[in-house]
């Protein structure tokens, strides 16, 4: 769940002009934003960032949803772009106006929060190393937190297949992990914490915990 109290609130603001609502959005979802990125375009990920939220500022106006609908609708736009980048030959964002970009945060906090948890960049390293249709669901089911069936409609698969795919990447990941248990100290055993990162919790599959 989101840590904006007033989610509809902040939304309608944002879509009223209110750039400081808009921010708050911003603070709120581009930390998992840019781990999704760096899964599935980590040598461009911060410029799609930038390029994702400017079409999401664009087309704000027209949204109309809860928090679940904006996650969902955001990551839509991610993978969209994703797609577009990998069509593209030159391999680059679309120019983005500095007067728009003003408006955007200054990437600074982010940063920041990468730095103070390094554990989170190990564990989405981690991910990045499975599979990539089978990393792209755990970002988005366990990392994201987002439902089965708008996963599958991101992903354009069937629920079952997103299940699947789960299943095995938290399976190899609990191999990884236990792989190199001895190393960090990491518990690892059915029900039991396998590992932190960032302190925020992920639940994993059948009775199993992942914290990442």
């Amino acid at each position: 769940m989101t840590n904006v109290v007033d989610f509809r609130g902040t939304v309608q603001a944002a879509q009223r002009g209110d750039q400081e609502a808009f921010a708050n959005l911003w603070r709120e979802f581009q930390p998992g934003l840019l781990r999704y990125l760096r899964i599935k375009a980590s040598p461009v990920a911060e410029d799609l960032a930038a390029d994702i939220w400017l079409r999401i500022l664009r087309a704000l106006p027209t949204f109309e949803g809860d928090e679940s609908g904006f996650r969902g609708w955001l990551y839509t736009t991610a993978r969209n772009r994703i797609t577009d980048w990998y069509r593209s030959g030159e391999r680059r964002t679309d120019a983005i106006e500095h007067s728009s970009l003003a408006i955007l945060p200054a990437p600074n906090n982010v940063e920041d929060e990468v730095a103070e948890h390094s554990a989170t960049d190990r564990a989405i390293a981690l991910i990045g190393e499975l599979p990539p249709d089978q990393a792209e669901a755990v970002m988005l089911r366990i990392v994201a937190g987002m439902d089965v069936a708008r996963v599958a409609a991101i992903m354009d698969r069937t629920p079952g297949s997103v299940r699947v795919l789960c299943h095995r990447g938290l399976r190899r990941l609990e191999q990884q992990l236990e792989a190199s248990a001895s190393d960090d100290g990491a518990q690892v055993g059915t029900g039991m914490p396998v590992a932190r990162a960032g302190g925020m919790a992920v639940p994993a599959s059948e009775g199993q915990r992942i914290l990442a």
